[in-house]
């Protein structure tokens, strides 16, 4: 499609749940992610309360579950939700996951599967391949002792096939490690220039993933069937840094000196930031590349991929946060909000095609 016809679609928030105080169904103590069902009821997990309420679409409570705890009914760390084929709902926790069959009136608990990392890669999506199998994405060690990112396709006899992620060399770029010694325990210490490159990767529905470096507007998709594409766009860095991120950074790489112990900062500041700003899929499969905006900017922008062919682009208000595992379909896109007095909303972006 020529650059020029690609449609572009504007989002405006047109719902948000949370209140300062009143009823306790509405009170968010720490949101980790908002999801919808297909009858287009809101699901939110709340961290903090570790259970998963659930309003209906025009933000009215319906019902919760969960709660912290151990238990079959229960969760340890919730962060992120998904669907299988078969329509059940999946909870990833820390070291578990737990389905559910969502009814009219509440969840049925129906079973738990332990994460094969063992807890290890904190917040992710859950997704699952062409063949139905859970995908589990977290961090193992390869040979050389250091961590590197995995996607595990976990069988039905609970074995589990593991595809390695590999960081492009231009996001590794961006940190570094330093030994150091506390109370006489000897470790790494990982230190991330500030605005600098970072690895970005998304996991989708049906087994596809993508990957790239925040540096450089090149996007490698790794389809289902194992074929890989090469996505290019624009070329050039992101937007200059404002005074105020200037400042951030230098803070940043002082606190790092005093923690790694270094005569010097460890990285230089950046006069801009990389084009990209994070990768991830929606619902009916398309890779959103979302690009780095201005400090300040009311909206942010993504283009929108079906395989290597850019389809659309969407914007949406830059005050909704979409966390690690963002839910989005053609129409809608779910994230949190928070207002000057900190309060933290479930918020939906609702999308209309500009004239």
């Amino acid at each position: 499609m020529p650059e020029a016809d690609v449609p572009t679609f504007e989002g405006t928030v047109d719902l948000e749940i949370g209140e300062v105080e009143g009823d306790d169904a509405y009170l968010f103590s720490r949101i980790s992610s908002v999801a919808a069902d297909p009858a287009g009821r809101i699901l939110v997990v709340d961290r903090g309360a570790s259970d998963v309420r659930v309003f209906d679409s025009a933000g009215a409570f319906l019902f919760r579950f969960g709660g912290e705890g151990d238990g079959p009914n229960e969760f340890r760390d919730p962060c992120c939700l998904g669907f299988s084929r078969g329509g059940e709902l999946w909870v990833r926790q820390a070291a578990r996951y737990t389905a559910f069959e969502l009814s009219e009136a509440g969840a049925t608990y129906l079973r738990v599967q332990q994460r094969v990392f063992g807890g290890q890669g904190g917040a992710g999506p859950v997704t699952f391949d062409a063949e139905g199998r859970l995908i589990d994405i977290g961090s193992l060690r390869d040979p050389g002792d250091r961590f590197v990112r995995g996607r595990v396709h976990v069988n039905a006899d609970g074995s589990a096939d593991t595809v390695v992620v590999r960081e492009p060399e231009a996001a590794a770029a961006g940190h570094r490690t330093v030994p150091v010694e506390f109370n006489g325990f000897r470790g790494e210490l990982y230190l991330y220039q500030p605005y600098g490159p970072l690895w970005r990767h998304a996991h989708g529905p049906g087994g596809a993933w993508a990957n790239a470096s925040s540096s450089v507007y090149e996007v490698e998709l790794h389809a289902a069937d194992g074929s890989v594409i090469e996505i290019t766009g624009p070329s050039g860095p992101g937007p200059r840094l404002s005074a105020d991120e200037r400042e951030v950074a230098r803070g940043r790489l002082e606190r790092d000196m005093e923690r790694g112990n270094l005569d010097e900062p460890a990285f230089e500041i950046p006069e801009t930031k990389g084009p990209l700003a994070d990768l991830f899929f929606d619902q009916a499969g398309r890779l959103w590349v979302e690009k780095s905006a201005p400090d300040g900017a009311d909206m942010v922008e993504a283009d929108i991929y079906e395989g290597a062919v850019l389809v659309a682009r969407y914007r949406w208000p830059s005050r909704v946060r979409l966390g690690a595992a963002p839910w989005a379909t053609e129409t809608t896109l779910y994230g949190t909000t928070t207002d000057e007095l900190g309060v933290e909303r479930a918020a939906r972006v609702r999308f209309e095609p500009t004239p």
